[in-house]
């Protein structure tokens, strides 16, 4: 396939926000790529190189592509930036840009190609080099394909629609809705879509048969429901294992002792004097982000505590404070979160990990086999330590039990509980009643804390009109619909220093227009459009229906409680969990 008919099928899916349409553009597409160009294809679709959890950055930003068009087109700045002021697009200004000069019809595979290099480039000297080299793709490309071209590498593709949009695609090019879920469970444990959509492509479902769990592919996490009260968990679940909810962050570990790995990080090596490439050994987080840099403390116990040749835990990494002893808030064991002065801060906030899954061992996949059967494997594959620690649970079917230890927890400080079936498996991906979790929250009120997606923001007036921001706009995520939806606009909760990281953060999010992605009523649009990227932990009074948040549900005084960039926008509080938390909170109180 040409790239220039590639980017009229971004066009096209562009053009629609309906999602039966959306499916059936992204089944022509699939239809007509051949079985080389097929895993590119859809990796560009998504605006990604590769699979999430190893897609590169272009590290190219605004300022940096304006010098690329400048340099492509030969185009005053001035004319640019005036191009730009008015669309709030630069793909739209290489567009227009483009449409003077000759071009040439390079193929979808040339394109991807040249996009690779781009990011690839590194060292010394490499700005100058990306400049050029995004500037001579842009001058092969008619206006179409260098609008597109210029969103893919600006991380500004935002065609409206996921990895489970695909899925959807695939399964109607077979011509069997039904295979939807087949293919979502083998994405769940492997999930990298641009493989899905070569394998079917080449041997049809038949073939994904073969796509395995892998030391050094994440496994899309599985998640909680959630219930308050102790007898409707009972009454729910049976019997169940209370383990502690820690208020840390989610870190998936991969080892393998028989492979070595593609790249070493020499700031972990140096910091333990381990040998470089000895073994592939990995962390991840539920965002499917590599974290192996950030924690070279749980990468060196592992190494001297697992008693495995390959292994793949799940469990929870939170800080600790030396002299004391006790558990650090998660804002600052997310501290751990930064690529540069990982030593020093491995001294600061010492960590410790506390496993409560096994999901491979020795070669075998484990996800099949029931908890119970899972842990006893979990507790002869780690040497007895106070590194990586085996998540104790008591086992209880009594109510009255499980509100005492409930009650454990919130005395020791900690979330809350989860509560587990012992007999269940390990539902990658999935959110299920096979696990709950009952949290504690910051006030008397709402039982739980929702956590939202910054959807926009409001200019600041009076004494935050200093800060460029004095509001924004939250929303929750509808898996069925596959859309942000409003629930709630705050304006409190927030120190002078959350408000200059929000805005930074949300400017490097900014659009023109409203996503395709977010429903929300006219009267509540805010004053700036973000791609919905941000999460935040929102506590509020009460949970109330609304004809006029798209949630059909609001806030009443929210307030935010911190920022959660360890979750993914998708992992964000559901419409069903709102339904939930509202039947379930206390009455009488307001």
């Amino acid at each position: 396939m040409k790239f220039k008919d590639f980017a009229k099928y971004l066009e096209k899916l562009e053009s629609t926000s309906k999602r039966l349409e959306i499916t059936s553009i992204l089944t022509d597409l699939i239809k007509n790529l051949d079985q080389e160009e097929a895993e590119i294809g859809v990796y560009l679709s998504l605006g990604y190189l590769k699979a999430i959890y190893e897609n590169p950055k272009f590290n190219i930003a605004e300022k940096m592509m304006i010098k690329i068009l400048e340099m492509s087109f030969e185009t005053d700045k001035k004319v640019i930036e005036s191009h730009y002021a008015k669309s709030g697009d630069l793909g739209d200004v290489a567009f227009e840009l483009s449409k003077t000069k000759k071009s040439g019809n390079p193929r979808l595979n040339d394109v991807y190609k040249d996009l690779q290099e781009i990011a690839e480039v590194s060292g010394s000297g490499s700005q100058d080099l990306k400049i050029n080299k995004s500037a001579e793709l842009l001058k092969k490309l008619d206006p179409l394909s260098a609008k597109y071209a210029v969103r893919i590498i600006l991380g500004t593709i935002r065609l409206g629609f996921t990895e489970l949009t695909i899925i959807d695609a695939l399964a109607q090019f077979l011509g069997d809705k039904t295979a939807s879920a087949q293919i979502e469970n083998r994405y769940s444990i492997h999930p990298d879509i641009g493989l899905v959509t070569k394998i079917i492509k080449k041997e049809g479902l038949k073939g994904i048969e073969k796509i395995k769990i892998e030391p050094g592919v994440p496994i899309l996490a599985q998640r909680c429901q959630r219930l308050s009260d102790p007898k409707e968990v009972i009454e729910k679940m049976g019997r169940v294992w209370a383990e502690f909810k820690f208020d840390g962050t989610r870190v998936q570990l991969h080892m393998n002792r028989k492979i070595k790995p593609k790249s070493k990080d020499t700031e972990q090596n140096d910091l333990f004097d381990r040998e470089s490439g000895e073994m592939l050994i990995k962390t991840y987080t539920r965002n499917l982000e590599e974290t192996t840099h950030q924690y070279p403390d749980i990468i060196e116990a592992a190494d001297r505590l697992i008693e495995a040749d390959s292994v793949i835990l799940d469990g929870e990494a939170i800080g600790f404070d030396k002299k004391t002893g006790e558990f650090l808030p998660f804002q600052e064991t997310i501290q751990r979160k930064r690529k540069h002065g990982v030593a020093e801060m491995v001294k600061d906030i010492p960590l410790k990990y506390f496993v409560f899954d096994i999901l491979y061992l020795n070669g075998k996949e484990l996800i099949d086999l029931p908890l119970s059967e899972r842990k006893e494997l979990l507790k002869k594959a780690v040497k007895p330590n106070e590194e990586i620690i085996i998540d104790t649970y008591v086992e209880t079917d009594n109510a009255e039990k499980l509100t005492e230890y409930f009650e454990e927890a919130k005395d020791k400080n900690l979330e809350g509980l989860i509560l587990k079936k012992p007999g269940s498996v390990y539902q990658a991906g999935a959110r299920s009643f096979s696990w709950v979790k009952m949290k504690k929250a910051d006030t008397k009120l709402l039982e739980d804390t929702v956590d939202c997606v910054v959807l926009g923001y409001f200019y600041g007036k009076g004494v935050r009109a200093q800060f460029g921001i004095g509001g924004f706009l939250v929303g929750v995520y509808d898996e069925k619909a596959q859309k942000f939806k409003t629930i709630t606009k705050i304006g409190t909760g927030l120190k002078e220093d959350d408000w200059i990281y929000l805005k930074k953060e949300a400017d490097k999010l900014k659009t023109k227009e409203k996503p395709k992605n977010v429903e929300v009523n006219k009267i509540l649009e805010p004053d700036v459009w973000i791609q919905p990227k941000i999460v935040v932990e929102v506590g509020a009074d009460e949970i109330s229906k609304s004809p006029t948040h798209t949630a059909g549900y609001a806030l009443r005084f929210p307030r935010l409680i911190k920022f959660r960039t360890d979750k993914k926008p998708t992992d964000s509080t559901s419409i069903e969990e709102i339904k939930t938390l509202h039947n379930m909170q206390k009455r009488g109180y307001y």
